[in-house]
């Protein structure tokens, strides 16, 4: 068996957002870490967080001769949140709350309201996409505040902006694009915290497996224009790069191949392929876990969701009220390279991320300062 990983939410991205408001002097929840709070002094004026979907520390490390500018700022690795996953880690860097606070758990969550599992970023039904719902689910349902609403609150004189790629910011089509945009804003007047992610690798490494020729060259890239960016930003910038994952090679089970394990669902399964939330019948419980552990005992750890809260797995303090009614009775983990394909569309994934493996939990710290 791979090495397993268990999210250390005290040395983590959500510790590197805990470090930021806390530079801005805005109220800090968490534990910051201390790489960061050493390059944020008071004479810095430009602060940059940019997350690299799935840019783990195994793929950084396996591409590191494609990606000279990266490994020169590279301080450490650190720990992604539970499940690493986008959902559930961006949240958490834009609020600098763990998910078990938040309730951002996963890329579908089961709505009772609605009846379905929405995807919160698209908000869209996962197993229904022809269904349109008239208001923003997961806004309304799981509101959080964000970090630039904090900062601003605590630090007025900051100027603070988020930059995104092309399906939300037409202009940014490429990071090159987006590092365009940053440098451009730290040149003007003022104090700034400027948050940018970038997606395609995440894309990429679900189409291609996150070992592929095409991984490395868009690796290459994403470092020569990281280069470019820490040479052109002015003086009093800094740049922390994390990710919200990394990712592994996997293979699908079909899961609605089992019948006898999917007649046992109140309805279809939910959060992750690979941190699965099942909710099942009444009365079926034993039958389930029997059946379950039967077909994916070497593939899955089976939690009972109320196990899943006492080891604290999505992080520590009080719950978000509706985390039980989104981890229904049980949670699957992946501990290989297996996920759960829970519909009937055709694509197959060869890289996925949000099971327990080290290679999709750890991510890495990079910093440059510009003083």
């Amino acid at each position: 068996m791979e090495p397993l990983f268990f999210p250390n939410y005290r040395e983590s991205i959500l510790n590197v957002s805990n470090s930021i408001l806390h530079h801005y002097r805005a109220k800090t929840t968490y534990p910051t870490l201390k790489e960061v709070d050493q390059v944020l002094t008071d004479n810095i004026r430009n602060v940059v967080l940019i997350l690299i979907d799935a840019m783990g520390e195994a793929i950084l490390d396996r591409y590191s001769k494609s990606t000279p500018a990266f490994m020169s700022d590279h301080i450490r690795t650190i720990s992604s949140v539970f499940p690493p996953t986008t959902v559930a880690a961006t949240t958490s860097v834009l609020s600098g709350l763990p998910p078990i606070r938040t309730g951002w758990l996963g890329w579908m969550q089961y709505v009772k309201e609605e009846k379905r599992n929405v995807v919160f970023y698209t908000n869209q039904d996962y197993y229904d996409e022809t269904h349109a719902f008239t208001y923003p689910v997961g806004a309304t349902i799981v509101p959080y505040t964000t970090l630039y609403e904090q900062i601003e609150k605590a630090s007025p004189d900051v100027l603070t902006k988020e930059i995104f790629p092309a399906f939300r910011e037409a202009n940014h089509t490429t990071f090159s694009s987006q590092c365009d945009t940053i440098v451009k804003t730290c040149k003007e007047p003022g104090r700034h915290f400027i948050y940018c992610y970038w997606d395609k690798l995440d894309t990429l490494c679900h189409e291609t497996g996150p070992v592929s020729d095409k991984v490395e060259r868009m690796m290459k890239e994403l470092d020569q224009t990281y280069q470019t960016l820490i040479q052109t930003l002015p003086e009093e910038s800094v740049v922390v790069v994390i990710a919200d994952h990394g990712q592994v090679a996997v293979e699908p089970i079909a899961l609605r191949d089992y019948p006898d394990l999917w007649d046992l669902f109140l309805h279809e399964p939910s959060i992750e392929s690979r941190a699965t939330a099942f909710f099942i019948k009444p009365g079926c419980h034993e039958q389930f876990e029997t059946t379950f552990n039967q077909y994916f005992r070497d593939r899955y750890i089976l939690y009972p969701s109320r196990v899943v809260r006492e080891i604290e797995l999505f992080g520590e303090g009080p719950a978000h009220p509706r985390i039980d009614e989104f981890l229904g009775d049980y949670l699957a983990i992946a501990i290989d390279h297996s996920y759960f394909k829970l519909h009937d569309r055709g694509f197959v994934m060869k890289g996925q991320h949000a099971g327990l493996l080290a290679e999709e939990s750890l991510v890495p710290l990079i910093i440059h300062s510009k003083r």
